[in-house]
């Protein structure tokens, strides 16, 4: 995928990532071919079909609890990248080969499932790092991670 294509996708990531109804932090994440279509979009929320409120409802359980970000993933919602694969996978379609573009770095959990798919490379904008340990699993795995930077005009 071409440099502009991933800024371009980046940018519909952050737009989609506003649908979120998390109180903690909006995630966006799309699932892109090799031919730059679009294969599946998610962002951060409740299960399909769920009543939309998260946890606590105007609070973050994540939050009530202390919980740091990138860690105990177990407790909160379903993360942008979780929801992008499983809305792929609710349609019966492989992501093998494609790009997972996202707002922030994979957590540990997300990585591993973006890795097991077949995901070969994931964009993310540069400076927002997030928990480092989904990165470094990806890279150990194999996914190519492309940091995108902001002040280059490419955006």
């Amino acid at each position: 995928m071409k440099q502009a294509w991933q800024s371009q996708w980046v940018l519909q990531a952050r737009f989609l990532a506003r649908m979120s109804p998390c109180v903690r932090g909006k995630v966006g994440s799309f699932i892109v071919d090799a031919r730059n279509n679009p294969v599946s979009a998610g962002f951060n929320g409740p299960p399909r079909g769920a009543c939309g409120e998260l946890c606590g409802g105007a609070t973050c359980d994540r939050v009530t609890q202390g919980i740091e970000s990138g860690t105990s993933t177990e407790v909160g919602c379903h993360h942008a990248e979780q929801n992008a694969l499983m809305n792929a996978l609710h349609k019966g379609v492989s992501v093998a080969g494609c790009a997972l573009v996202a707002t922030t770095p994979p957590c540990l959990g997300c990585a591993r499932l973006i890795h097991h798919a077949g995901v070969s490379l994931v964009v993310v904008p540069e400076g927002s790092r997030y928990d480092e340990r989904g990165v470094e699993y990806l890279a150990r795995n194999g996914v190519t991670v492309r940091y995108l930077a902001e002040n280059t005009g490419e955006w």
